[in-house]
C-alpha cells in the first residue's frame, strides 16, 4: 500500500542504508506497524548511484520524524563512564587499525554504552542534504535497541542477520551479556561463529534459546540451522520483528 502525501503526518519514515540496498518503511504513528515498505537496489556503493535511487517521491513527504540507519561496519561499545566525544577517535584506534574516515557516535542511556563508529561523510552529507530533519544511528545501534526491548529475563542469544554479516547479542537478566558483528558467506560460517562464541562463555547450546532477526518466518535456512540447536529457534511471524526488524526498532532510536 502506497502512502498519500496528505497522510505523511500520521506515519514515520525510516530508511535503512546497506551495501546490499537501500530499504525505507512508512510506519503508523498509531501503532507503530508497518503500512508501506520497499527495497531498492544500486549499482555502486558509492554517493552518485545511491543518490539516484533516492528519487521516490514519497521519501519526500512531510513525516512526524525520520530516521535512517546507516554507517560503516565497524563499531565499538564503551561504557558511558569511559566516554568523552574528545576521545572517540583514540578510543577507535584501540579496537581497529587505521584509515578510517568521520567517526561518530549514538549513546544508549538504557544500556549505560555508547556506541562509536564510522560514519564516512559522504554517506553522512547525502542524507543531511536530502533529509535535513533525520536522525541518522548506526545498524548496531538500532539492533541493541531493538533487542534490548524485549523481555530478555532467560538466558537468551539473539542474531540480527544481513546478507553478508549477523550481529550476536546474548542476554541475561535484562542485561547485555555479550555483543559483536561477524561476517560470514553461507550458513557453516554462521554456525562456526556462534558455536565458537557460546563454548567461550560456557553456555550449553542445547539450554539456549534462539531467536533470530532481519529474516521473515520462512527463512530458507531456518531448517538446517535448526539442527544445530535442540530448542526450537524463534523467528516472529510479526514483520516489525523479523524481516523488518531493522527498520521498525528504529523508532526506539527517536
Amino acid at each position: 500500500m502506497s502512502i498519500r502525501k496528505e497522510d505523511a503526518y500520521l506515519h514515520y519514515l525510516c530508511m535503512d542504508l546497506q551495501e546490499d540496498g537501500f530499504k525505507y518503511a512508512v510506519l503508523s504513528k498509531s501503532d507503530k506497524s508497518i503500512v508501506h515498505a520497499r527495497s531498492l537496489e544500486f549499482e555502486a556503493f558509492n554517493r552518485d548511484s545511491i543518490t539516484s535511487v533516492l528519487s521516490e517521491p514519497e521519501l519526500f513527504f512531510d513525516y512526524e520524524s525520520i530516521v535512517v540507519s546507516a554507517g560503516a561496519m565497524r563499531n565499538t561499545i564503551v561504557p558511558v563512564d569511559l566516554f568523552s566525544h574528545g576521545d572517540m577517535q583514540d578510543i577507535f584506534k584501540l579496537n581497529y587499525p587505521a584509515p578510517y574516515e568521520n567517526i561518530d557516535y549514538n549513546r544508549i542511556p538504557e544500556l549505560g554504552i555508547v556506541n562509536i563508529y564510522e560514519l564516512p561523510l559522504w554517506m553522512k552529507s547525502m542524507f543531511v542534504i536530502k533529509f535535513p530533519r533525520a536522525k541518522i544511528v548506526h545498524p548496531s545501534t538500532v539492533a541493541l535497541k531493538g533487542v534490548m526491548g524485549f523481555n530478555n529475563w532467560r538466558l537468551m542469544a539473539h542474531v540480527y542477520v544481513t546478507s553478508h554479516s549477523f550481529y550476536l547479542l546474548i542476554t541475561e537478566k535484562d542485561k547485555l551479556q555479550y555483543f559483536n558483528r561477524f561476517d560470514y558467506t553461507n550458513l557453516a560460517d554462521m554456525v562456526y561463529h556462534m558455536l565458537f562464541v557460546f563454548e567461550q562463555k560456557n553456555l550449553d547450546k542445547n539450554l539456549l534459546e534462539l531467536s533470530l532477526y532481519g529474516v521473515p518466518a520462512g527463512w530458507e535456512l531456518l531448517a538446517e540451522l535448526q539442527t544445530y540447536f535442540k530448542n526450537p529457534i524463534k523467528v516472529s511471524n510479526k514483520k516489525e520483528d523479523a524481516e523488518y526488524f531493522i527498520l521498525a526498532k528504529q523508532l526506539l532510536c527517536v
